[in-house]
């Protein structure tokens, strides 16, 4: 309705998409199909809400992504469309037609459990009006259905632990004074909020955050929100000093946060293959920024990398010597880290700047691929060195209260200590997933495998331990903010 008013009232040009039950490759395991599917795959029972007469029309993912295409080609501006099949089934139809795709007797594994409170009886559309645009189903039930079982057995563990999910009733209400709660559905934990939580209502500070796209600059938002902090993303961007000009007329912040930046998809490899993409934002984008708010006498913290040493005959493996921060980078090995000590270097003469060095990235949302942990549980093989390590559930928070202090300069942005990967793994596994094996390779090895050699270093956290004394090691913020709210019971 608020779409169509904008329609009427200011000449919007919107087209209204109306569908439902979509299933698929890909699809997030709370959905039906999928959790029948992975259950049936884990031998599990298939729970059914209710007495499993409510009735839906399922429609392949592939059909609907066809739909969409020919409603933007072919629909008019201000009308509705319908995206449905009148071939219905209900939920127990389902559960009996997955149990028959993978041979299960379905009186073995059928259960009924409570129903919803509010659980519609049924979901019809006619879609006639979107058939005249030339659009029809392709995909029928049977087949998108084998599609969707092939799918998840190639790619069982795409969305990391989601135990959660495939629960009956699964816990997407949030109890705010439950951490685990919270960290399932943000993917990070509040437990580390103390610092934030003092004068919260009296602040006036007011963030322009950069990075919206990107997994940091997701849960610097989130984190804005819960600690009632104003805020909002920047439009412009780094390369585009005009742009970011625009948005601090428009903002009026009174700080500036800076987690924007190439790291390479699917990791730093991808900028040895494209060395002025990478250098247009980490370089020259970052000092863009750092120079506009200069100009108008803003504060900006930067998030950086830690990923710029490694170990030395100064800082040998195992000896508990970190590299601080005034310690010269040391490590060029690939082009990325490279980008990242040249501006590192430069952004020590302006004296707005604090600049965080983060290193591999851990949070609680283990379903994230960025997410340090959920790499190296997925790959077939790892090294085993220790490294220092950034837990986000406990140390985004400080940087909040960093910003609101003021603090600037350089920051060794990690919990105290080191771990290897081998210790991680071994955490996984007690806590997530007992069956859970690994293999170790050696440096020689995975040189054979990676484009750009990769940083291993500890990082001497003193400083920030210092100004905030209640930071955990790196081994117990893991095992605190990411396994136990994580742990299979």
């Amino acid at each position: 309705m608020l779409v169509m008013a904008y329609h009427r009232s200011y000449n919007l040009s919107t087209i209204t998409t109306r569908g439902n039950n979509v299933y698929g490759p890909n699809q997030y395991p709370e959905k039906l199909v999928p959790k029948f599917v992975l259950r049936a795959m884990k031998g599990q029972k298939l729970p059914i809400h209710g007495d499993g007469s409510n009735v839906r029309s399922y429609l392949y993912c592939g059909d609907v992504a066809e739909a969409f295409d020919v409603i933007l080609h072919k629909g008019m501006i201000g009308q509705v469309y319908n995206i449905g099949t009148k071939k219905e089934r209900s939920v127990l139809d389902v559960a009996e037609e997955i149990c028959k795709l993978f041979n299960i007797n379905s009186k073995d594994v059928i259960e009924f459990v409570q129903d919803r409170p509010f659980n519609d009886k049924r979901y019809f559309l006619d879609d006639q009006k979107l058939k005249n645009l030339g659009w029809e189903e392709r995909t029928p039930w049977e087949q998108g259905l084998k599609l969707t079982i092939d799918w998840y057995k190639k790619n069982p563990d795409w969305w990391g632990d989601v135990s959660n999910a495939l629960n009956p009733h699964p816990k997407s209400a949030i109890n705010l004074a439950d951490g685990a709660q919270w960290s399932f559905q943000y993917g990070y934990s509040r437990l580390g909020r103390s610092f934030t939580e003092v004068g919260r209502s009296k602040t006036n500070v007011r963030f322009l955050i950069y990075g919206k796209t990107g997994w940091i600059g997701g849960l610097l938002g989130k984190l804005c929100d819960e600690e009632r902090i104003n805020w909002e993303y920047g439009k412009g961007r780094l390369e585009d000093k005009r742009s970011l000009m625009e948005d601090i007329s428009r903002v009026k912040p009174t700080h500036v946060l800076n987690a924007a930046g190439v790291t390479g998809r699917p990791n730093v490899d991808w900028c040895e293959s494209h060395k002025v993409e990478t250098i247009r934002v980490n370089v020259v984008g970052t000092l863009n920024l750092a120079d506009v708010c200069n100009e108008n006498g803003l504060y900006v913290m930067n998030f950086a990398t830690g990923c710029i040493f490694e170990y030395d005959k100064e800082h040998p493996l195992g000896s508990g010597i970190g590299f601080k921060e005034e310690d010269k980078p040391n490590f060029i090995g690939s082009f990325y880290s490279k980008t990242k000590a040249m501006v590192e270097d430069l952004l020590k003469n302006y004296e707005n700047v604090c600049t965080l060095r983060v290193r591999m990235p851990i949070s609680s949302d283990l379903s994230n691929p960025r997410n340090f942990i959920t790499k190296i549980s997925r790959y077939n093989k790892v090294v085993d060195i220790p490294n220092s390590m950034t837990v986000l559930d406990e140390l985004l928070p400080i940087a909040i209260e960093m910003a609101k202090r003021n603090l600037k300069g350089i920051w060794n942005f990690t919990n105290p200590g080191v771990i290897s990967h081998n210790q991680i793994l071994e955490l996984y596994r007690d806590y997530i997933d007992p069956k859970f094996k690994w293999e170790n390779f050696n440096l020689e090895e995975q040189a054979k495998v990676i484009v750009a050699p990769r940083s291993n270093n500890e990082m001497d956290a003193s400083k920030l331990k210092k100004e905030f004394p209640e930071m955990l090691s790196i081994k117990d913020s893991i095992i605190k903010y990411v396994f136990e709210p994580n742990k299979k019971t």
